[in-house]
């Protein structure tokens, strides 16, 4: 044997075993991960959280933030098995700033999807743009009537008629031939909160105190109304049997105090936003006595929520959280499940059209099942084999959310959770303030 027939084999079989290696190397690096294998490259997924960090309904951005960042603790700082980076930004009025804010995002970010949207007026600037981008947004907070087609809309919060309707029937029966008086906002998340009590209420017989019978609106341009004074000075007068508003914010605690302050005795009952939160928190005992309709109490009995109020106090020096925390948590979920689903069958069709309950009352808002295929040709927010489109059509097929609030899942119709709605009661417990959750009154959601 020569010296260079001895030498030669083992670089042959040195050149062999290295491209074996490499091949290997190469076929782990597309396969063998915890989500069946279709995908495992690793590659960070972008997501852009909107939320609102200025302005009257700061507050409720930062809790929407808070319980997006404790679900992306708890599940490990992945969303269907892949690293995540999030990219915030401010809705600020929920028009101008949300829609510049939601651009840059989708344009120079490329984020997969967006979370947040805090009022209804940031959804219905934006919409048109994830329209044309393709790219999802999970809203966590209001959800106007005017989406007529919400392909890319999925919202883990409530459709904003929703809450006025849930509690119209049990009103309607407490004041029995009494009257009763409604207030809120003028702008399009205002109308929907209260024209979803106000027709219910109607159909089912009762009338209301206001003059003429119509609703009372308080500016909300170019700032919203804290200064209620005139209207409670009214409501005095009317000799109505309860009142019914709906605000949320700076304008709740305001409307909350000066009602406590004029001496007005009459019963007042509530979307449950008006004592939702830091409203709570700066009411206090101000708000002892008031009747809200919500989808969530921190005294909701199932695990859940004890896991969640669990997680949540211990990583807030004991303080509750609310239905903001809530949407934002279940968002992370959703997209976990939705990703996991997009990665597994990216080819997959949008689900048919299963879960719906009862519409809300006088509700315009029509649309057919999501279809991926109606959307434009620029799929926006890439990441691996993610897309816009993939991701879309996943959301249909997430099924049920182990929430919070109790087990729910996206409608067919409008993509808002089916779910129930509780009445509450603001009453103290111990050291807190709460708002005891006293019966179930419906279920809606479409």
């Amino acid at each position: 044997m020569t010296p260079q027939q001895t030498t030669g084999r083992p670089r042959w079989r040195l050149a062999i075993a290295t491209a074996v290696a490499a091949l290997l190397l190469a076929v782990s690096g597309c396969s063998g991960s915890s989500l069946g294998g279709s995908d495992a490259s690793g590659d960070e997924i972008r997501i852009g959280l909107i939320v609102p960090k200025s302005g009257p309904y700061k507050a409720i951005g930062d809790d929407q933030a808070a319980g997006w960042r404790l679900a992306l603790d708890k599940l490990g700082g992945k969303l269907g098995g892949r690293p995540v980076k999030v990219i915030e930004a401010d809705e600020g009025d929920g028009k101008a700033v949300a829609l510049a804010s939601a651009r840059k995002l989708i344009e120079q970010d490329k984020v997969l999807a967006l979370v947040g949207g805090g009022t209804a007026d940031t959804v219905q600037t934006l919409y048109p743009l994830l329209k044309e981008s393709g790219v999802p947004l999970i809203g966590t907070g209001g959800r106007p009537s005017t989406v007529e087609d919400p392909t890319y809309l999925w919202s883990t919060s409530w459709l904003s008629q929703e809450t006025g309707a849930s509690i119209a029937g049990y009103l309607r029966q407490k004041v029995g031939e009494g009257r009763v008086w409604v207030i809120g906002p003028d702008y399009i998340g205002g109308h929907d909160q209260i024209n979803g009590f106000v027709d219910p209420f109607r159909k089912a017989g009762g009338k209301l105190a206001n003059p003429g019978g119509e609703p009372t609106w308080t500016p909300w341009a170019p700032a919203p109304t804290t200064e209620f004074s005139p209207y409670l000075t009214k409501i005095k007068e009317s000799g109505a049997t309860a009142v019914y508003t709906f605000y949320a914010g700076a304008s709740a605690v305001e409307f909350v105090k000066q009602y406590r302050q004029y001496g007005v005795d009459v019963p007042l009952y509530a979307s449950g936003f008006l004592t939702e939160g830091p409203a709570l928190t700066a009411l206090g005992q101000q708000a002892k006595g008031i009747y809200t309709a919500l989808n969530y109490s921190t005294t909701l009995d199932n695990a859940a929520n004890r896991d969640f109020v669990r997680r949540y106090t211990a990583a807030n020096d004991g303080k509750l959280p609310n239905l903001y925390h809530v949407t934002g948590w279940d968002a992370a979920l959703v997209l976990d499940k939705a990703i996991a689903e997009a990665l597994a069958r990216p080819d997959a069709s949008p689900a048919a059209p299963t879960v719906s309950a009862s519409p809300v009352p006088g509700s315009s808002t029509t649309a057919s099942p999501a279809t991926a295929s109606s959307s434009p040709a620029a799929v926006g927010g890439a990441s691996g084999e993610l897309s816009g489109r993939s991701l879309t059509a996943a959301l249909s097929r997430v099924g049920s959310i182990d929430s919070p609030r109790g087990a729910w899942q996206f409608g067919s119709q409008n993509h808002t959770p089916v779910q129930a709605y509780y009445l509450r009661e603001v009453a103290q417990d111990g050291q807190v303030w709460v708002n005891r959750t006293v019966q179930t009154l419906t279920t809606l959601g479409s």
